[in-house]
């Protein structure tokens, strides 16, 4: 009893002194870390607040900083995460660490700048965490000789250079994070020295001459989680993996996006025997594998999505059935062979199951799946009904998404029995049939709902509460009119919300603005609201959605009144065209948002002159006023636009000159046609807009010549002056315009989107408002979106254009379209239109060409509509498949063609009769100058003069080069002019034969 007393009393009096000693904490931190840490924070640029208490005596106390509590030394410099703030991240739900890159941060207070060599000064850290801070620079090479470290994160930086090989002197680090950064890595013979590490991440560090990287990794022994995405790794070898031995630690393998083959799978079989999550999606692996993976027991997630897997799905569910605890899945966009949803029955630890755009077609017949939460069979071929689900055999589905489908028949009403359902989405399937209360009544959890593009009917009693507060809604082409759907009222938890085309003839209710303060994404477009909107709008974001981008869409609909004022700094996208809006409110210009980056009042009742403020929203990409009664001056304060790319204030009545754009440097779209617009054509155009595609001007007073600086447009694929009354010359020019002469070029234009992040899915909303109108084939379309992007098109037509056609024209061999028609140009087609081969609609009708049609024209096979009426073109019309095809209207006012499709016969087709005539015959020349003798002499002379010339270049290289260079410079003119000379040569000659002909038989008789 006394010894245990004894006892006792000695653990007491330890426990008392380690209790005093722990309490015991020097007043203030080693002064020479201290020193390293200011000096360490000078090379940062940002991070005031994180940083703002490093500024006391004891740098122990100071934010992210741990020490020793006997020494004072620094041992913990953590400043992880606390620069960012989740929006919607994976703690949320549950998700796994693999999604937290696609989760949305907010960025309150990134440190920036680089990491100071001081910090090597900190010998006593164990912990090194500056990930997030987007720091640049080389990571400091003394970083080696911190020999304590057991934790160092660098990840997510900007970080470049190599990784240091000093590394491989951290013996004791069990932890290495370098992910996401610009780093390279040569040789990874460095990590066998780091014998205590668990946790291996490189993602993004380029790792293409690393050869004998699975060797390497292969040497530690205690590795437990290996994260190497997009690394560019070298394809697995044989000599690669000669010497490998297999783990018994590593579990977590996540080789995502590295183009990695098949090969891959000798290495991945055999590294581990305990291997549960292995993530090899973003790769090139093909339908080899199939049977590789029945030996991975242990197996727990797996995600072999975007490859290159053949065969059905069915066949790889077979090969996995030995790993029976698998609870997560991913198969999704593989190009597998069609074939029926697979039997999982023997998965029953299924927890998330993705099998997207993999090719299951068929009717939907479901398993037992106790633990299923996530089921994703989106983009597939399923057909044939819904079928009756059970609570029972779902009772923990929270995520279920059958979009892209063709399923069809009306929804059971046990979906709505599903409590814990937390996201459905069904849209863009044949579903019909009317949704009652029935069918959402227990959905207590439901945060997302979206039913679009299907032929539901809403029925709900107005009176209804629902069970739910939704963050998306998407009822888009549905129908939930007449009304307004009353029970939105008690969603105030809206981010997104969808009921555009849903056959709404109604105006907003007013409790409609208190609940549209907090959405994100509003479209109400396509429907009849009608009335006035709020003169202020402005949205009231929570502090997690608060620095992203909002978009509203209003457009297609009845509005009328002022255009409101929006308030907002975080409205991004905002669309109020094809409505009745008809002036600004007087305050438009004070709350203009500054980061409106996409504004479009296209198509409305605007009157008088558009506000002059554009300079402080510095943000705005595009801008639409199109079709409107907008007038005066196009105002000037357009010009200080730098990040704008479309602007469209076509068919308006704005007159005056265009302002410069020269600081508008990113513009791709410019329809300023319809309007009147005076003056010339400003020569900034061309100098700073280099990436123009569409300069749409047609329809205006523009005056002046075409200037040469339009030809610097590399890119141009749509030029529109028609209608105008420029005058000068065609620029040879023009035919160097790369976009122009470029079969490849093909641009696509109008990819404005939003992003939206819901529930583990990113939502794109795109919107074309790139749209103008060209006169195609004869007839004025409009264009816009995708079809803008991939047109070639020049209309000159119109003017007062004079001189010839530039031959450098037929160089533009990837013009769909040319319009020169209602000009005075003179001389000929050029030789080589034939070279136009992509051509599908020419005109070059009222002008004054003259001359032959080229040959060349049956080259172009795709010209589908030609107008050469009323000029002054002669001879045979060439045969090809195409010419003879058009209308007659297409030649007429040429008096001199021939051919069909004409009726008028061209001459010389047939050989007339032989005249008899005395030698008093008309046709005998007067003055008996041509006769038999001048043309044996003309023969003669002719032979020796072309033999004199031409033996000449037959001999001298340089002579011949030069000749036939000139030939090929000469126009049509000359080759016209020879060949009238020589038939008239050769007519007179067929006659004068004829007549000694005659006169021998008059001896004879």
């Amino acid at each position: 009893m006394l010894s245990c007393r004894f006892y006792l009393c000695c653990v007491v009096t330890v426990l008392c002194i380690n209790s005093c000693i722990g309490s015991y904490h020097t007043n203030k931190c080693a002064e020479t870390d201290k020193e390293a840490l200011l000096k360490l924070k000078s090379g940062f640029l940002y991070g005031r607040h994180l940083l703002s208490s490093w500024t006391g005596d004891d740098c122990c106390e100071w934010k992210g900083i741990s020490c020793n509590n006997l020494t004072g030394r620094v041992t913990k410099l953590d400043l992880r995460f606390s620069n960012f703030t989740p929006v919607i991240g994976p703690e949320e739900y549950d998700l796994p660490d693999a999604t937290i890159l696609n989760t949305v941060y907010s960025v309150s207070d990134a440190l920036g700048g680089k990491i100071d060599s001081s910090i090597c000064e900190l010998q006593h850290l164990t912990f090194l965490d500056l990930s997030y801070h987007y720091l640049k620079g080389e990571i400091p090479k003394c970083i080696g000789s911190l020999g304590q470290l057991i934790e160092l994160k660098l990840g997510l930086n900007e970080l470049d250079g190599f990784v240091p090989n000093t590394f491989a002197n951290l013996s004791n680090l069990q932890n290495l994070d370098l992910r996401y950064n610009n780093l390279v890595v040569n040789d990874l013979e460095w990590l066998s020295h780091l014998s205590n590490l668990k946790y291996l991440g490189l993602s993004e560090t380029n790792l293409s001459r690393a050869v004998e990287w699975p060797s390497s990794i292969s040497k530690i022994p205690y590795l437990v989680e290996l994260e190497l995405v997009s690394c560019g790794l070298p394809q697995v070898t044989a000599k690669s993996i000669s010497h490998m031995n297999s783990s018994t630690a590593l579990q977590i393998l996540r080789l995502t996006g590295n183009e990695l083959n098949s090969s891959i799978l000798s290495w991945v079989v055999n590294v581990s025997k305990v291997l549960g999550v292995l993530d090899l999606s973003w790769n090139e692996i093909d339908g080899s594998i199939i049977k590789s993976f029945h030996t991975l027991c242990q197996l727990k997630s797996l995600d072999l999505s975007f490859n290159k897997l053949s065969d059905q799905p069915s066949d790889y569910i077979q090969e996995l059935v030995y790993a029976r605890n698998l609870k997560w899945l991913s198969l999704r966009n593989n190009p597998f062979i069609s074939g029926p949803f697979p039997d999982f029955s023997r998965f029953s630890s299924l927890k998330e199951l993705i099998l997207k755009s993999t090719n299951i077609v068929g009717p939907l017949s479901f398993d037992h799946f106790p633990r299923l939460e996530y089921l994703d069979l989106s983009r597939n071929g399923l057909n044939g009904s819904l079928p009756v689900l059970k609570v029972s055999k779902f009772v923990s589905l929270e995520y279920l998404d059958l979009s892209h489908n063709q399923l069809s028949g009306t929804l059971p009403t046990t979906l709505g029995q599903f409590s814990n359902l937390q996201s459905l989405d069904l849209s863009w399937n044949k579903f019909s049939g009317i949704i009652v209360e029935a069918h959402l009544s227990s959905l207590l959890k439901l945060a997302v709902l979206s039913l679009s593009r299907n032929s539901f009917s809403f029925n709900l009693n107005p009176s209804w509460v629902p069970p739910f507060q939704l963050r998306f809604f998407d009822a888009s082409s549905c129908i939930l009119g007449p009304q307004f759907p009353i029970w939105l009222k008690y969603q105030p938890t809206l981010v997104a919300l969808d009921v555009s085309n849903t056959s709404i003839i109604d105006s907003f209710p007013e409790w409609f603005w208190n609940i549209s303060s907090s959405l994100l994404y509003l479209n109400v477009s396509h429907n009849k609201l009608s009335g006035v909107l709020p003169k202020s709008l402005s949205l009231s974001l929570s502090s997690q959605y608060e620095d992203l981008t909002s978009a509203w869409d209003f457009s297609f609909n009845n509005l009328s009144g002022a255009v409101p004022q929006f308030s907002s700094t975080t409205i991004f996208v905002l669309l109020l065209s094809n409505n009745m809006f008809s002036r600004f409110v007087s305050s438009f210009c004070a709350t203009l948002p500054k980061n409106l980056s996409i504004l479009d009042l296209s198509s409305n009742l605007l009157v008088g002159p558009l506000p002059n403020c554009w300079e402080k929203s510095q943000s705005l990409e595009v801008l639409s006023f199109a079709n409107n009664s907008l007038s005066g001056r196009i105002p000037k304060s357009i010009g200080t636009l730098q990040q704008i790319k479309s602007m469209n204030f076509n068919n308006n009545n704005f007159s005056g000159q265009i302002p410069s754009l020269t600081r508008c440097k990113s513009l791709q779209f410019i329809d300023f046609g319809d309007n009147n617009l005076e003056g010339t054509l400003s020569k900034w155009i061309g100098y700073n807009q280099l990436g123009l595609i569409v300069f749409q001007l047609r329809g205006n007073r523009i005056q002046g010549s075409i200037p040469t600086s339009l030809c610097n447009l590399l890119s141009l694929q749509v030029l529109d002056l028609s209608s105008n009354n420029i005058t000068g010359e065609i620029p040879q020019c023009l035919g160097h315009i790369n976009a122009l002469s470029n079969k490849e070029f093909g641009t696509t234009i109008s990819s404005y989107t939003f992003i939206f992040t819901t529930w583990k899915s990113v939502e794109l909303i795109s919107s074309d408002i790139d749209e103008t109108k060209l006169v195609w084939k004869g007839d004025k379309r409009e264009y816009g979106g995708n079809l803008l992007g991939l047109m070639t098109f020049i209309d000159l037509s119109g003017n007062q254009l004079i001189g010839e056609i530039p031959e450098s024209l037929t160089k533009l061999v990837a013009l769909a379209g040319l319009n020169l028609s209602g000009n005075n140009l003179t001389g000929f087609i050029p030789y080589n239109i034939g070279h136009m081969q992509m051509l599908e609609s020419l005109d070059l009708s009222r002008n004054h060409l003259y001359g032959r049609m080229p040959s060349s024209f049956s080259y172009l096979s795709f010209l589908s509509y030609m107008n050469l009426s009323f000029n002054n073109l002669s001879g045979e019309i060439p045969i090809s498949t195409q010419l003879q095809t058009f209308d007659a209207s297409a030649y007429v006012g040429n008096i001199g063609l021939c051919g069909p499709p004409l009726t008028n016969q061209c001459p010389g087709g047939v050989v007339p009769p032989i005249p008899r005539v005395d030698k008093n015959d008309t046709d005998e020349d007067d003055d008996k100058f041509i006769n038999i003798g001048h043309y044996i002499s003309f023969g003669l002379g002719f032979c020796v003069g072309f033999w004199s010339v031409f033996g000449a270049l037959h001999f001298k290289n340089y002579w011949r080069h030069t000749y036939f260079q000139l030939l090929n410079n000469i126009n049509d003119r000359i080759y016209v002019t020879i060949v009238v000379f020589l038939t008239t040569i050769k007519r007179r000659f067929q006659i004068q034969e004829k007549r000694i002909n005659h006169s021998e038989e008059c001896g004879e008789l």
